[in-house]
């Protein structure tokens, strides 16, 4: 099975984040927006890795 440049990259990226963001997400006196920040940051970076391929790979 063949795993994209860009899948793999998502995937990388959006474990490392989760372990780095939990406690950073979770805590009571943080802003409500926080979780829309991680989310808009993952969304960007798969479509910037996307972005890079060719048209010949899809």
């Amino acid at each position: 099975m063949y795993i994209t440049r860009s899948t793999l990259l998502l995937l990388l990226f959006g474990y490392l984040l989760f372990l780095l963001s939990v406690d950073w997400v979770s805590q009571p006196e943080g802003a409500w927006y926080r979780p829309f920040i991680i989310g808009f940051l993952v969304i960007a970076v798969a479509a910037f890795c996307h972005r890079e391929q060719n048209a010949d790979d899809l």
